[in-house]
């Protein structure tokens, strides 16, 4: 009975100290602690399905901690919309880029203004679009490299 008492204020103690932890950190920090004891507890589980003789229960856990690692990556990376579209026969070439100078349309059509826009929304545009596209926030170089050159064939017309 006294064990029982002692394992008890001990978790208690765990679990205050876990909530102090978890008050005074970032979120980028809690998301991984979580994550990570996810995966513990599904391996954890796991364990114990096995050593019970339920061993074929145990796909469930392990099914989802190699989800949580491997597959949501992959989805989120668009590498599943890619071979679906593989499969499909739907995909398409990139286009071949040419070295043609972009039209000051083009540049407008890019950054989402209207003609006559002047150097404040231009910058405002640009910096609202590379936020959203920037190769460091998960968008890709194509794309960034557009919006540099909108911005900059639209400012070549102010200097």
């Amino acid at each position: 009975m006294l064990g029982w008492l002692i394992v008890g204020v001990l978790l208690a103690l765990a679990l205050l100290w876990l909530l102090g932890w978890w008050s005074r950190t970032d979120v980028k920090s809690a998301k991984s602690a979580l994550f990570w004891a996810v995966i513990a507890v599904c391996g954890l589980l796991s364990l114990i399905l096995m050593a019970a003789g339920r061993g074929v229960f145990a796909i469930v856990p392990v099914g989802y901690a190699v989800w949580q690692l491997f597959g949501k990556a992959m989805f989120a990376k668009g590498l599943y919309d890619k071979v679906k579209e593989f499969k499909n026969g739907s995909a398409s070439k990139p286009k071949q880029s040419t070295n043609a100078a972009m039209s000051r349309a083009e540049a407008l059509e890019v950054l989402g203004l209207d003609d006559g826009a002047d150097v404040d929304e231009i910058n405002t545009a640009y910096k609202k679009m590379m936020a959203r596209v920037h190769p460091d926030k998960g968008g890709n170089d194509w794309m960034a490299a557009k919006i540099n050159e909108a911005k900059r064939v639209l400012l070549d017309e102010y200097s």
